[in-house]
């Protein structure tokens, strides 16, 4: 029985033990003198080989499995930090296009509303200028209307007069060239006032088609005010359009600095932990849990669900995969092995992580409550948590994960 105790312990470390020197040493003995299997000797070769296994197995694992566990977490939070870094570069950059299209716009305002303002003193000129000739016009029909009466006064006069009058008046007349000279100069009235009321309807008539000009331009700077005013009315729905988008942007951006700063100090808080991890690891002289009669490297296909609920659900995430149940459903370890971790973290909220030795370890996070504590020992199927949400996500669910030596494995895989 001794000798099989031997064996056993023999064979769990024999491919770490070949690498020790005291592997050699113990083989060469043994090739030199043979040796009978006493009760004395087993025993003492039973507990030596024992106790150099699971130290020198432990001692590997802590050296190997928490830094690979470290170094690859942190580079998965790297990753992320990358992405995230990548997505803050193309916001960035979007919102300078959108920027520059935004000043072209505003641009494009501002030199709409110089031509709005000096069609509006063009039109402000024209409409005086309209004003005036109007005034001129009014001045010049009253002028005409004087002469016209004047004219026809004088016509009025000769006639009731009548022709003998003028008659009478030369034959009154001793001197002929006076007789002439106030001929002449009823001629000259007549004619002269006949001229000023041609010349003042002229006058009235160039007025008349400056001012139909002026109505014309000023009708069509009132046209192309209209248009500049629905232009600037554009512009002013291109600038709003483009101040939401670059707003949404700026909070993009905003959102995106938050999640970049939480995965940052998410990834220090991983760092912190699995650094205190590996240091307990390598400090810690418990002794080693209860193994199964089967490693946990042979049981691919073969581990219980973590969470047993009716209304259970999965999803696959990054690294491993979240099963959605009702709150307060119980959460059960899927093989043995010690808690090293029980306490909530940021991202992950109530976390658990079992330590099943091997260079295994499997997380459990976003509990609702946590029912073991860090340093015990717990068995397969043993209740360890309870779903809920915790860490902020929206829905109740177990997001669980398998690593082995600091690097994830599909859970799926290993899951009946």
């Amino acid at each position: 029985m001794n000798k099989r105790n031997y064996l056993i312990s023999h064979d769990l470390c024999q491919s770490n033990a070949k690498n020790s020197p005291f592997y050699h040493l113990i083989a060469a003995k043994q090739k030199r003198k043979p040796t009978r299997w006493t009760n004395q000797h087993s025993s003492a070769l039973s507990f030596s080989g024992l106790l150099f296994g699971m130290l020198f197995c432990f001692g590997v694992y802590a050296e190997s499995s928490t830094v690979l566990q470290t170094q690859n977490k942190l580079k998965q939070l790297e990753a992320q930090i990358n992405s995230l870094q990548k997505t803050l570069n193309s916001a960035h950059d979007k919102r300078g296009i959108l920027n520059k299209e935004l000043s072209e716009t505003e641009k494009q305002i501002g030199e709409g509303i110089r031509k709005l303002r000096s069609i509006q003193e063009d039109i402000k000129n024209k409409e005086n200028k309209i004003a005036d000739l109007q005034k001129q016009v009014n001045e010049l029909n009253q002028q005409l209307i004087t002469q016209q009466q004047l004219l026809a006064n004088h016509v009025r006069a000769r006639y009731q007069m009548g022709e003998y009058q003028s008659l009478k008046l030369l034959l009154n007349q001793d001197d002929p060239n006076k007789v002439s000279r106030i001929l002449t100069y009823y001629q000259y009235i007549v004619k002269s006032r006949q001229l000023l009321i041609e010349k003042i309807d002229k006058t009235r008539a160039r007025l008349s088609e400056s001012k139909e000009k002026l109505r014309e331009e000023l009708n069509a700077n009132r046209q192309l005010k209209t248009e500049l005013t629905k232009h600037q009315e554009q512009l002013q729905q291109n600038k709003s359009y483009h101040t939401t988008l670059i707003q949404s942007l700026n909070h993009e951006i905003q959102d995106k600095q938050n999640r970049l700063r939480e995965v940052r100090k998410n990834k220090e808080n991983l760092a912190r932990l699995l650094k205190s991890l590996a240091q307990q690891s390598i400090t810690q002289k418990d002794k080693p849990f209860h193994q199964t009669s089967s490693p946990f490297s042979q049981m691919r296909k073969k581990l219980p669900l973590p969470v047993q609920s009716q209304s259970r659900s999965l999803r696959k995430m990054n690294q491993g995969v979240t099963f959605f149940a009702e709150e307060g459903a119980v959460v059960t370890a899927v093989y043995p092995g010690k808690v090293v971790f029980s306490d909530w973290l940021k991202g992950y909220g109530l976390l658990i992580i079992i330590d099943h030795g091997q260079g295994f370890m499997t997380l459990y996070a976003h509990n609702q409550s946590l029912f073991k504590s860090k340093g015990q020992y717990v068995r397969q199927n043993e209740q360890i948590a309870s779903v809920g949400h915790s860490g902020g996500i929206k829905q109740n669910g177990l997001y669980f994960e398998i690593r082995l030596r600091g690097k994830a494995i599909p859970p799926l895989n290993w899951l009946s």
